[in-house]
């Protein structure tokens, strides 16, 4: 796609209607992420201005898969049994390598469903569930993200969906698709992250007073994913580098939350612009593209957009 025709969506995308979360975490999730909460709707003169920085789950268990050399092109939707019980993945398309979508925390991976079809009509496509989310089974100990990597690496090998990956994470699945990208660097040929959540994101929502609740939330272990979300970003703020991985950063850099003063707002966007920095530069390969008049869920908003963004990383 050209560089004209790439701008040419970025400002003519339709607005989609933002889809309510309902389930238990969702608006505590909205209240971590402090994304845009202003709805955007349809109208070329509310189309994104982007600036640029060079299907219903099923309850059964799959079967294991026979070694094969051929690349995987069967569409499925279901459960897969790996170590520590079972996990919802969903699979379409075929092609060279295989577009990777993790969800943010608590958020199943329907919430790709804006983008998934256009990109399997290029190439093969999977996306999942962690333990606590969707249909998959609860967790059975306090996750991070190098578990929930490790997870969906033997998902993956049971599933029979080999790499090259190009990984794609949006809100906290953020940390989890650059872990993945740090743990498994010889089969990630690409990387897009979609306002994907600082590494310092937990420690700053916890010194806003207004956001004690979701605070206290992050730290209680009985929430559905049983992230452990403290030590995780601990963990992953210690990953420095990628190398030269192709990777594009999506961000929307301005909080909308009209309960706190402008001055706040204002420290929680240069908290924002600076984590997406950080994420741009972990790699020498790597721009930032920063999106307005959105919300914290741009594959939703303006899925043409990212469906662009990420047709880019594909060889």
């Amino acid at each position: 796609m050209t560089t004209q025709q790439r701008e040419g969506i970025a400002m003519t995308t339709t607005l989609a209607i933002h889809r309510k979360h309902v389930r238990r975490l969702a608006t505590a999730i909205a209240v971590l992420a402090l994304g845009t909460s202003a709805a955007a709707c349809g109208g070329d003169d509310d189309a994104p201005a982007a600036t640029i920085n060079d299907a219903v789950p099923t309850t059964t268990t799959a079967p294991v898969p026979e070694p094969t050399d051929e690349r995987p092109t069967e569409t499925y939707d279901q459960l897969v049994a790996i170590t520590d019980g079972r996990l919802h993945i969903r699979c379409s398309g075929s092609g060279g390598s295989t577009v990777l979508f993790i969800a943010g925390w608590d958020h199943a991976s329907a919430d790709w469903a804006a983008v998934e079809p256009a990109i399997a009509e290029r190439t093969r496509v999977c996306s999942y569930d962690r333990f606590g989310t969707g249909t998959s089974d609860a967790p059975v100990s306090p996750q991070t993200f190098d578990m929930q990597v490790a997870d969906l690496r033997e998902l993956l090998d049971n599933a029979g969906e080999p790499g090259p990956y190009v990984v794609v994470g949006h809100s906290f699945g953020g940390a989890e698709a650059v872990t993945f990208a740090s743990t498994y660097p010889d089969e990630v040929v690409g990387l897009v992250l979609v306002d994907a959540s600082p590494d310092t994101w937990p420690d700053t929502v916890c010194s806003v007073p207004a956001y004690a609740s979701g605070c206290e939330l992050m730290r209680n272990p009985s929430q559905g994913e049983r992230l452990d979300v403290f030590p995780a970003f601990k963990a992953v703020a210690a990953i420095t580098s990628l190398g030269d991985l192709p990777m594009t950063v999506i961000t929307d850099l301005h909080r909308d939350d009209h309960t706190l003063p402008e001055s706040e707002l204002a420290r929680l966007d240069a908290i924002w612009a600076e984590g997406a920095d950080r994420w741009a530069g972990l790699s020498t390969a790597s721009r930032l593209v920063t999106v307005e008049d959105t919300t914290h869920d741009i594959q939703t908003v303006h899925p043409a957009l990212v469906i662009d963004e990420i047709l880019e990383l594909i060889a």
